[in-house]
């Protein structure tokens, strides 16, 4: 907010060509240790979007997991902005594309075959839709696959902060390094307002974004009120702090939980996202302390719930929260055992 007040003074030139702006360059470059390409947008579908139909023909295909966000909540945007594309969804435990899994469906799909539409990209989101996280080996054996066969490699960077504290890696080591060739690179999930940005690493990629960007839409006039968040979110590690905050948050809670019986996790916690089942009593206990939770389908059939922590939670609803698992636990013990029947005599 800081960063948007201070660039809302003077006159500056519109369309990208502000000092704001023209700032970014250098700044990601630097972030990402190489030189690159950032266009800013106002969403994570746009960015996307955007960034898939650079590397996507109207005849190309998209593979990617089958719970990906590209898939389940954003519209068809890549299919909009790549004019026609389509994608093949894999399967994966824990929303994760496993290489052998990528290359037999590269087998099955025919490279080179005109009959079927182009194997173009392969889409992968860090941190998955479920919270869990690629490993840079993992990371690397998809890319080395999708280059061998001429596909190009969109990184869905939602929450990649997240990821990187999660990982101790470096933003470069998670990208290029591993192969990858363009990113959607997320900052509203960890403070900014309304600021995304598309990362190109090639110069090439980066010329049919720039048409891309503009005809989208999303060269917006006074750019300078998006580029100064984009900025402050790199300034003094703010990404990481919050970052830092929010995947803390998420270990306490499960440390919580874990103190409860009858709690199931989904998914392995990696990031600031939980996605639990929670006994009928604990879900009524938090419920009855005004912690309301989102209720999220399970593949057990169980009713589920995602947690999703941020860097802003106050300590007292964290508080809470872990006092009412206390509870709810010793609760539970002084039932169980007020139940135990008395060994018989004789």
């Amino acid at each position: 907010m800081k960063a948007l007040i201070a660039c809302n003074e003077g006159v500056e030139t519109a369309y990208g060509a502000d000092q704001v702006t023209a700032q970014l360059k250098s700044a990601y470059s630097e972030f990402f240790e190489r030189e690159v390409y950032i266009f800013p947008v106002a969403s994570g579908t746009a960015g996307n979007g955007l960034a898939l139909g650079a590397i996507t023909p109207p005849y190309g295909t998209i593979f990617c997991h089958e719970t990906s966000h590209i898939v389940t909540t954003e519209g068809g945007a890549p299919e909009f902005y790549s004019g026609g594309g389509r994608m093949r969804l894999l399967p994966g435990d824990h929303n994760k594309i496993s290489p052998r899994e990528f290359n037999e469906a590269l087998q099955r799909h025919g490279i080179g075959n005109a009959h079927h539409m182009a194997a173009s990209a392969i889409s992968i989101t860090q941190a998955t839709e479920a919270g869990t996280l690629y490993q840079l080996d993992e990371l690397a054996a998809l890319s080395e696959t999708a280059h061998r066969l001429g596909l190009k490699v969109h990184l869905d960077g939602a929450r990649i902060s997240n990821a990187l504290v999660s990982m101790q890696s470096s933003p470069a080591e998670m990208t290029w390094k591993a192969g990858v060739d363009v990113v959607t690179f997320g900052t509203t999930k960890n403070g900014t307002m309304n600021a995304e940005a598309v990362i190109a690493f090639d110069p090439d990629l980066a010329r049919v974004l720039g048409y891309m960007h503009k005809r989208a839409g999303h060269l917006f006039s006074k750019m300078r009120f998006m580029s100064a968040q984009l900025l402050s979110f790199l300034e003094n590690d703010l990404w990481r702090s919050n970052a830092s905050q929010a995947n803390s948050n998420a270990t306490r809670i499960t440390r919580a939980l874990k103190g409860c019986d009858d709690v199931e996790f989904a998914h392995p916690v990696d990031i600031n996202e939980i996605f639990v089942s929670l006994p009928q009593g604990l879900s009524r206990a938090l419920a009855d302390c005004g912690i309301n939770l989102r209720p999220w389908p399970m593949s057990s059939g169980r009713d589920g719930f995602r947690l999703v922590l941020s860097y802003c939670d106050s300590a007292d609803d964290l508080e809470l929260f872990e006092k009412t698992c206390r509870d709810y636990a010793r609760d539970a013990l002084v039932s169980a055992d007020g139940n135990q029947q008395s060994p018989s005599i004789g």
